[in-house]
């Protein structure tokens, strides 16, 4: 067996935190917590052929974060792990995910208020850079070496529980009583990850906004930026675009409130809805032959071989955000300094981690990434990658028999990832285990909001102390509120309600306050 080396350092970070008012509720460490049973620095003693401890140190308690000791751990060969375990423990460990490709520095401003929180709740709290630096392998660089994209992966997140668990058992002479799992974005694909590869590892998970059919969501921006490299939109016209999109959507839930309630609901085609401008010009108010065709391409379903390979696009996240600017700037648009997720994912995607951008002298081949990408040939060259990174199986039975409980929650106007992929590996997930699905596992759609939050919806919430009840008093999540703050004011709450259930206006009241709304299937 491969020979692991681990370096225990103690600094406290943790990953940035997901959308919403912040996990963990009004709990607090009490006087009955437990406390440790050694000394902090006596962990550095575990050193063995699989463990490295550098050092242990007990940080004192501050304005912001009670006394704790400080573990970090590396892991062969490049896997950092960070641990921190507070001298009043409630008995539960927590551990957040990571966003993008990973690699985060752990002492960033906002995982250090992350972590704090969590530990002023009195958890033990863990974070994993997966076993790379961004600031050293920047992108998906990393993924050259094998090793390291089995680490981001799946590997990094069981040995990174692993590891917390048996420094609680050795700080403070028993485990956790309760685990809990919290990420977004790639944070969501490893939450789904954890729940289908090693479902013995958590009680509870909030995944948000899930990168989990991660290699069908790069192959699908390929080929939507083949579409837009050669027909450009203008950011000019995303203005033009939200209004028309917003005037045939907005009131299709019976209310018109600036909120596109369920997208799928509204039959938009860019072709037949939008005003197209003479042959031959290009105006301000109208969309030109190519505009419409790059439209109709991120709108419209994507197909392989026949088939239906990825769902298109959702309307919503064209509006513009809190910031002034359309979501789709700096997404499918590039942002004024050339800037774009969507390229610069795809390209690191296909750069780094598929076989067929190189050439025959095994160099990169710059050409290949979007120009030569093919939607029919080169998704089925892909299983064995699919494998690693996808997070896209829905028998979670062995979850649901150890006793686990599931939220996710998407935002429908993300503008980065596709929502309709977590609803459907929801739907498939009640397809294989059955009605009684929402006995373990529940889905909140948050209309208006864009990747992990922000957006026009109701992006403030919290999830983590729901998941708590439901795994600690057997309450399941019906009704979740959430609220809109605009420069520090909450100006909209709404009810989120458990999928396929959406928020009803009940016709009287403001329609910014949540007690005027309930929770009703599609339907009614």
């Amino acid at each position: 067996m491969r020979q692991l080396l681990v370096t225990i350092i103690c600094k406290v970070a943790l990953y940035s935190q997901p959308a919403g008012n912040g996990p963990f509720g009004g709990l607090t460490a009490d006087a009955s917590s437990r406390k440790p049973v050694g000394a902090c620095k006596g962990l550095r003693s575990l050193t063995s052929l699989e463990l490295s401890v550098i050092g242990a140190t007990v940080i004192p308690a501050s304005a912001t974060a009670p006394e704790h000791c400080r573990v970090s751990v590396m892991a062969q060969p490049e896997l950092n792990i960070e641990v921190n375990l507070p001298s009043a423990w409630n008995g539960r460990l927590f551990m957040f995910g990571n966003g993008g490709w990973a690699g985060e520095a752990f002492d960033t401003t906002g995982r250090a208020a992350s972590r704090a929180k969590g530990l002023r709740a009195g958890f033990v709290m863990a974070a994993t850079d997966t076993g790379h630096s961004a600031a050293l392998e920047a992108g998906a660089s990393f993924a050259l070496n094998r090793q390291k994209l089995l680490d981001f992966g799946f590997r990094s997140l069981h040995v990174t529980a692993e590891m917390a668990k048996m420094l609680a058992r050795t700080y403070y002479g028993a485990g956790p009583a309760k685990s809990y799992y919290e990420g977004c974005s790639q944070g969501g694909r490893q939450g789904l990850t954890l729940a289908q590869r090693f479902p013995d590892d958590f009680d509870g998970i909030v995944v948000g906004a899930p990168a989990l059919y991660q290699t069908g969501t790069h192959l699908a921006r390929a080929y939507w930026m083949q579409g837009l490299n050669a027909n450009p939109f203008p950011a000019s016209k995303l203005g033009l675009l939200a209004a028309k999109v917003y005037e045939q959507c907005d009131a299709k839930d019976g209310l018109k409130d600036g909120l596109i309630d369920d997208p799928r609901r509204c039959d938009f085609k860019p072709a037949r809805d939008l005003p197209h401008c003479v042959a031959g010009s290009d105006q301000a108010d109208c969309f030109t032959a190519n505009q419409i065709a790059a439209l109709e391409r991120i709108y419209g379903d994507v197909m392989s071989n026949g088939k239906r390979f990825f769902p298109g696009w959702p309307v919503g996240a064209e509006v513009a955000g809190p910031n002034g600017q359309s979501g789709w700037i700096g997404q499918a648009v590039h942002a004024a300094n050339g800037s774009g997720a969507w390229t610069s994912y795809g390209f690191n995607f296909q750069r780094y981690m598929v076989p067929w951008v190189k050439n025959a002298s095994g160099e990169m081949d710059e050409a290949r990434v979007f120009s030569q990408f093919d939607i029919d040939k080169d998704p089925p060259r892909l299983e064995e990658l699919r494998q690693i990174l996808d997070a896209t199986d829905p028998d979670l039975s062995a979850f649901r028999k150890h006793g686990g409980k599931l939220l996710m929650y998407f935002g429908w106007a993300d503008p980065q990832l596709n929502a309709r992929m977590g609803v459907e590996y929801y739907e498939q997930v009640v397809d294989k285990m059955g009605p009684s699905t929402d006995e373990f596992f529940r889905l909140f759609m948050v209309p208006g909001m864009f990747h992990c939050g922000g957006g026009v919806g109701t992006s403030q919430f919290d999830m983590t102390t729901p998941v708590l009840r439901w795994v600690e008093g057997g309450t399941a999540p019906v009704r979740i509120e959430a609220s809109r703050v605009t420069a520090g004011k909450v100006v909209r709450t709404r009810p989120l309600c458990a999928y396929p259930q959406t928020a009803r206006y009940k016709g009287a009241g403001s329609i910014d306050e949540a007690a005027n709304f309930t929770c009703v299937k599609p339907m009614e």
